[in-house]
């Protein structure tokens, strides 16, 4: 049985709002685009919203406290188990929930801000595996949720070699126009990129996605052989859009462990 307050970091003591506040900023921190290539923070990114889909549903949360404060051996109406709910369902009956949808809608706009996917066909296959039947009752088409935010966009994959970005360590940027140097730099966005040591020395090329006035794109980017961990590789113009132009991606470079 997962432990639901652990997965958000909250205890049986905290408000709806606090579990809100916590949904709110692991989403961001595992958001898949955030972690490329780490399937653990993809797992977190769907753990978390299954976490918060139960201890905000006052009929499930019941049910779980129940189930595991006898340790897994409460029994329901009907001798079925007290909490017998799987991941799927209870994503499902999140996102019908209109708090949720309202909250959600946020939290898209935040996801576009950092220059994250944010599409109707990111949430069906992060959430859903990509299940279409899912979404049968416009559970993503009606109210604040129809709007443009989640309109998709067929995505392109474009190959990105080592020379689109510099390796900059701790190095400063310097742009070729100052004077849109600040605002340039609000619109940067930092992917961290865990790699491991193998994967540092040899080079690795690894896929990203971005979101732009073209919709989704999928590039491929490739790590250059003896790269660093804490190292930051550049792509120019890959970041977050705004009126006066767009600004950069930054790879940050992590070691894990293998």
């Amino acid at each position: 049985m997962k432990n639901y307050y652990e997965i958000l970091g909250v205890t049986k003591t905290h408000s709806d709002d606090e579990i809100r506040k916590s949904y709110r900023k692991l989403a961001m921190q595992y958001h898949p685009d955030k972690n490329p290539g780490d399937k653990a923070a993809e797992e977190k990114f769907k753990n978390i919203a299954e976490a918060y889909g139960v201890l905000t549903d006052p009929q499930k949360r019941r049910e779980y406290d129940s189930f595991r404060k006898r340790g897994g051996s409460f029994q329901g109406s009907q001798g079925k188990p007290g909490f017998s709910y799987s991941q799927e369902d209870i994503l499902k009956d999140l996102f019908q929930d209109p708090r949720f949808q309202q909250m959600f809608s946020g939290l898209l706009r935040e996801f576009q801000r950092s220059g994250f996917r944010h599409s109707s066909q990111f949430i069906k296959k992060s959430f859903f595996g990509g299940k279409g039947s899912l979404f049968i009752g416009g559970i993503f088409l009606f109210g604040s949720m129809a709007k443009p935010l989640l309109s998709g966009k067929s995505s392109v994959l474009k190959s990105v070699g080592s020379a689109v970005g510099s390796l900059l360590g701790n190095k400063k940027v310097v742009e070729k126009n100052p004077q849109s140097t600040t605002y340039l730099s609000d619109l940067n966005t930092v992917y961290h990129t865990p790699l491991t040591a193998q994967e540092l020395a040899h080079g690795k090329t690894i896929e990203i996605l971005v979101y732009g006035e073209g919709g989704e794109q999928t590039l491929k980017v490739k790590i250059p052989p003896g790269s660093k961990d804490g190292q930051k590789l550049r792509l120019r113009g890959k970041g977050r859009i705004g009126p006066l132009g767009r600004g950069d991606l930054f790879l940050h470079l992590v070691k894990k462990e293998s």
